[in-house]
């Protein structure tokens, strides 16, 4: 049965566009292909190599920690001359956190050495290098405000700690303790009374904390109910006999 001349020329347009669809692949393999290729086989070498380095690395960290906490030893046993080169070596070369846990153990060094000036220089540079992990400025900087809180102004402690001493910090006891104790001394006793009080009332806080916090905060004046856990209703701590 032969098609009506309108269906015969829709085949035909068809199979030409169909044909011209099949020109424009093979042109374009012919033109684009060998570099579709030669992307791929970059993309895999890339790859490869990531997932190498990858590898490489944490062989790298893993062997680091061991050199690092073989440096740690050391100096828990007297034995500096052999431990110091090796955190040197590591503050400068380290890989990830390491170079910054190697000065931390530089300034611990020193303040066994009874050398609070180098070991508070030390954390000071930490705590105000932004490329230095949070976490680990944060430690320096509390550890550098605990040596120096005996012979800067109380103010100065303040200001330092009072972005740690607020409630859901990590450090906020630890911070908070000695922001409290320096309002204090700065004789804004009310003020201390407040941070007191939600250090101890808060559950997160170690136990030990929160009792020692608990006895300044009942010598300053806080009524012991102010003091007692939201969760339990029991006091946090008695006054001391």
């Amino acid at each position: 049965m032969a098609l009506p001349p309108q269906e015969i020329d829709e085949a035909f347009l068809r199979e030409v566009d169909e044909g011209v669809r099949r020109d424009q692949v093979a042109t374009l393999w012919q033109r684009y292909g060998k570099i579709g290729i030669a992307v791929l086989v970059l993309f895999l070498g890339a790859l490869g190599g990531w997932l190498y380095w990858r590898d490489h690395q944490a062989r790298l960290a893993g062997k680091t920690g061991e050199t690092f906490i073989e440096a740690t030893e050391k100096l828990d046993v007297g034995e500096r001359k052999q431990a110091l080169p090796i955190l040197a070596d590591m503050a400068q070369n380290g890989p990830g956190a390491y170079p910054t846990l190697a000065e931390l153990m530089q300034a611990a060094d020193a303040v066994a050495g009874n050398d609070n000036a180098k070991a508070i220089k030390l954390l000071d540079a930490i705590a105000a290098d932004e490329k230095r992990p949070q976490a680990l400025r944060d430690a320096a900087l509390l550890k550098s405000v605990r040596l120096g809180f005996d012979t800067q102004p109380p103010a100065k402690t303040i200001e330092r700690l009072k972005d740690m001493a607020v409630p859901g910090n990590p450090w906020f006891g630890v911070a908070g303790e000695l922001v409290a104790v320096a309002e204090i001394n700065a004789g804004q006793t009310d003020k201390a009374k407040v941070l007191l009080t939600a250090i101890v009332r808060d559950p997160a806080q170690p136990a030990s904390l929160r009792s020692r916090l608990a006895q300044i905060a009942l010598s300053l004046g806080v009524d012991a109910k102010q003091l007692q856990p939201p969760s339990t209703g029991v006091a946090a701590a008695e006054p001391a006999k």
